[in-house]
């Protein structure tokens, strides 16, 4: 039995870090979980590009877990910049939605001017980040398990003993 522990962290740090910039860039972030679950993938692909035994699916969820983990943290930090554009993007859709629903709630404007003028907060920041690292987390363990059970490598079984042979014509 092979007691070596595959090196998790640096599959992790690659394909987090790829995973959690490409869900934080608006316009293509719209597949956020779908990113996740990719680089969770990838990560096990990486690892089992590395560890010379086969992968289990704990394997994959461990290595899931800290992709989703590393992804968050990319992506809280991207989005700093990025948030005068989402913010942009989200306050014209809603009035956008405003312009053509009659339904919209009361006090939907205010709700709206309030949120912009509190701007980012460590406390609102760490909250978020903790957040989607949860989220992220879970997400990778799915992307990890489903790509462990994608790279694993299939066990050669060894050939079938052979009977001992006898002379063609002995008694049976």
């Amino acid at each position: 039995m092979n007691n070596q522990r595959p090196e998790y962290l640096a599959p992790a740090l690659i394909a987090g870090a790829a995973a959690g910039v490409l869900s934080g860039v608006p316009f293509i972030n719209c597949l956020c979980c779908l990113w996740i679950i990719g680089g969770a993938v990838l990560a096990t692909h990486l690892l089992s590009k590395k560890t010379p035994g086969a992968l289990t699916a704990g394997d994959g969820a461990i290595v899931g877990a800290l992709t989703g983990m590393v992804a968050a943290v990319a992506d809280s930090l991207i989005s700093i910049p990025l948030r005068p554009f989402n913010e942009a993007f989200a306050r014209r859709l809603v009035e956008g939605l405003g312009r053509f629903a009659d339904q919209m709630p009361v006090g939907w404007q205010n709700w709206m001017d309030r949120s912009r003028s509190t701007g980012l907060t460590v406390a609102g920041f760490l909250l978020g980040l903790f957040l989607t690292a949860a989220i992220f987390a879970v997400l990778g363990v799915l992307g990890g398990v489903i790509g462990a059970s994608l790279f694993r490598r299939k066990k050669i079984p060894p050939p079938p003993a052979q009977a001992p042979q006898g002379p063609p014509n002995a008694a049976i």
